[in-house]
């Protein structure tokens, strides 16, 4: 049997637009990418891709980045990709309530104003399915993204219910977003993590 054949068959070659999702393909040997979820944020024609990986936390909580203030001790900082990781990027489905945000999917949020979300925090609004911080992001050169899809790197898909997307993390997350695909994608669900415990 061909493996190739059976994890790529009919799959897509779809150029990803903002608000896309990319799932990448279960051999995926990069570590920064390996079984990762990334949500594409901002697509120009000339300049290339940005996105954020959605589904990888770190081992840092809100806390760490302004120390002593408790509203952030339980929010963790999630992996948005290897570049500017000095960069803090959040995702909301908090709409109207935080001026200056800006929709990149239905009842998606990107941003907005700094004082609003560290005030919604403070009066108790929930992190988990709400909001998801990030640090760094991912990024991809006019062309190279797409050449990365040709070679089955990745998967385009499109997020389903916007508090969903903002819950879960690591393989289980990736592997619910691989079933949201559909059946063109089911053989990737029979692809070990672990390669060696084959």
């Amino acid at each position: 049997m061909n493996l190739h054949n059976l994890l790529y068959n009919n799959f897509s070659t779809e150029v990803p637009e903002r608000g896309s999702l990319l799932v990448s393909d279960p051999m995926m040997e990069d570590a920064c990418f390996r079984r990762s979820v990334v949500m594409i944020l901002d697509r120009d024609s000339s300049k290339g891709h940005l996105g954020l990986v959605l589904n990888k936390p770190t081992r840092l909580k809100f806390e760490d980045l302004m120390p002593g203030w408790k509203p952030g001790a339980e929010i963790p900082i999630y992996f948005g990709g290897p570049v500017d990781l000095e960069r803090l990027f959040l995702l909301h489905t908090l709409g109207d309530m935080i001026p200056g945000a800006t929709q990149v999917s239905p009842g998606i949020f990107v941003g907005g104003d700094v004082e609003q979300i560290l005030q919604y925090m403070e009066d108790g609004g929930d992190a988990e399915g709400r909001l998801r911080f990030f640090l760094g992001y991912s990024g991809w050169s006019y062309g190279q993204l797409e050449g990365e899809i040709s070679r089955h790197s990745w998967a385009v898909g499109r997020p389903g219910n916007s508090r969903e997307l903002l819950t879960g993390s690591e393989n289980d997350y990736w592997r619910r977003e691989v079933k949201r695909l559909g059946e063109s994608y089911r053989s990737w669900l029979v692809v070990p993590q672990d390669p060696m415990s084959n």
